[in-house]
């Protein structure tokens, strides 16, 4: 497969060259340059060096809420009329509805479903506990109670 390292390196060259396009082909507008070059002796590194003043930029008329709610062909009722259908079937689901057969096995612990699993539980915390010189007598009694109950 692919090493840590290599992902890396190929995420990073991935990103640069991501950026780099994307700045390439953006609007820059070099009248938002403060002292933007009139000459051709002038070079295009040194032009993009400089700072983009905020406040004549494109991007001091953007405002955040544009972003997040932007314009929507729904009618104004959708809203309404969305909150009002979950509102009624959360209190059907969690109010009203009498609980079933499937409630309560959901209830129960994987341990009760699956009693093979806790007996394996119970002999990995036996041997951790034997080892560690801690008392066991509580698990190797529930150990043995389900052992004589499900063999």
């Amino acid at each position: 497969m692919f090493s840590c390292q290599w992902i890396q390196k190929h995420c990073a060259l991935y990103f640069r060259l991501c950026s780099a396009t994307f700045y390439r082909q953006s609007c820059v507008k070099k009248s938002n340059y403060p002292d933007s070059p009139s000459s051709a002796s002038s070079s295009d590194d040194d032009f993009l060096a400089k700072p983009i003043k905020f406040s004549t930029s494109d991007a001091n008329q953007h405002r955040a809420y544009d972003s997040f709610m932007g314009k929507s062909n729904a009618p104004w009722y959708q809203m309404h009329i969305v909150i009002a259908s979950i509102s009624v079937f959360m209190l059907y689901f969690c109010v009203f509805r009498e609980e079933n057969d499937i409630d309560d096995q959901l209830g129960k612990t994987i341990y009760e479903k699956i009693p093979p699993l806790r007996e394996q539980a119970l002999v990995r915390q036996i041997r951790s506990g034997q080892m560690s010189g801690d008392d066991v007598s509580e698990l190797q009694k529930e150990y043995d109670e389900i052992h004589r109950k499900y063999k």
